[in-house]
Order: C-alpha cells, then sequence, then structure tokens
C-alpha cells in the first residue's frame, strides 16, 4: 500500500496483517480523489476519515494539499498504524488521532465543520443507511461526504446522493451538501 499522488506520492504506508483492516485499494482510492478534485480543491482543506484504519485516505489527502486530517478509529491496535503511517511521512502535525466509534462520533460531534468526510466502514456495520445523515449536518457548503460500502447496499433514494461509483466489490457514493439557497 502506498500514496498514489501528490507531494508524497510513492510513499509506503504500513498495514496490520490479518483482517483488523480492509484497506481502500490504490485503483479505488485514485477513483475517490479524482472525483473528488473534480468537485472541489482539496488545498487547505479540513478533512474528516472516519473508520480510518491505516489513514490511507486521510494521508492520500493531505499528500494532495490538505491541511489537516482528524482520524477516527474504534480499533487502538489499528490507529496505531495511521499514526506510525503519519509520522513516516513526517505530516504528524497535520493529523488529530481519535479512538472512537465513528457513529458515536457523529452523534456528538458539534465542532467546526469539515470540506471532505471520508467513511469506509465495516460492510456489515449496523448503522450504514444513517451515515449519510449523520456526516452531511458537520460538512461546510459544498463539502462532500464519501462513503464506501459493499454491492449489497443503494442509497438510490437519498436526496443528496449526487453519484454511485461501483469498483469491483466496493461501491463509492459521493454526497454532497449544498447550501440552503442551493437546494430544490
Amino acid at each position: 500500500m502506498r500514496i498514489i499522488g501528490g507531494r508524497l506520492q510513492r510513499r509506503p504506508l504500513r498495514a496490520p496483517k490479518g483482517h483488523a483492516t480492509r484497506p481502500t485499494t490504490d485503483r479505488t482510492r485514485e477513483a475517490i480523489f479524482n472525483l473528488l478534485e473534480s468537485r472541489l480543491s482539496l488545498h487547505e482543506a479540513e478533512i474528516l476519515d472516519l473508520f480510518a484504519g491505516t489513514g490511507a485516505l486521510g494521508l492520500e489527502a493531505i499528500s494532495r494539499g490538505a491541511a489537516s486530517v482528524t482520524f477516527v478509529e474504534q480499533k487502538g491496535h489499528v490507529l496505531k498504524y495511521a499514526r506510525e503511517n503519519a509520522e513516516a511521512l513526517e505530516v504528524a502535525d497535520q493529523c488529530w488521532f481519535l479512538r472512537s466509534d465513528a457513529v458515536r462520533y457523529l452523534k456528538r460531534y458539534n465542532g467546526p465543520p469539515f470540506d471532505v468526510i471520508f467513511a469506509d466502514p465495516p460492510y456489515g456495520l449496523e448503522a450504514m443507511a444513517e451515515l449519510p445523515d449523520l456526516a452531511l449536518p458537520h460538512l461546510k457548503p459544498h463539502g462532500i461526504f464519501v462513503l464506501e460500502h459493499d454491492t449489497r447496499i443503494f442509497f438510490d433514494e437519498h436526496p443528496h446522493l449526487e453519484t454511485s461509483r461501483p469498483y469491483g466489490r466496493t461501491i463509492v457514493d459521493l454526497f454532497p451538501k449544498m447550501p440552503p439557497e442551493d437546494e430544490a
């Protein structure tokens, strides 16, 4: 696993052995960032990386110009890899690491909004259907919620779903937050 674009391109990322994480593939990560960068600038963006795992999505965002990333991961031994990856890339000063349940974090968060929120939850997450509605209030106007999920789940009826793209067994959905005056 490695950073695929930006100033840290080709730098390696460490991941735990076994099934503690399900890292986003390089192909899917590249597609996510192509979709994002065609919609907004990551320069100086504030990012929230939920179910962060090794931190690959958030660290990719920093490589592409994001100002900071908050990583939220429930498993402490996995969050350690995100921290170590940030330190190895010498970007730890742009990162905050929180050991927390991501759904609970969204329900309780009352800080400043983010430009982008990534969520790559376990595919069997009971609260999967709630995630867009929990994340959207924490975005800046025109911010984007990026959700990865398996092909058995559909958000076609969600009013904020802009696009849904399949990548193997993974679906990537983008939910932009429109300012009130832009909503129909």
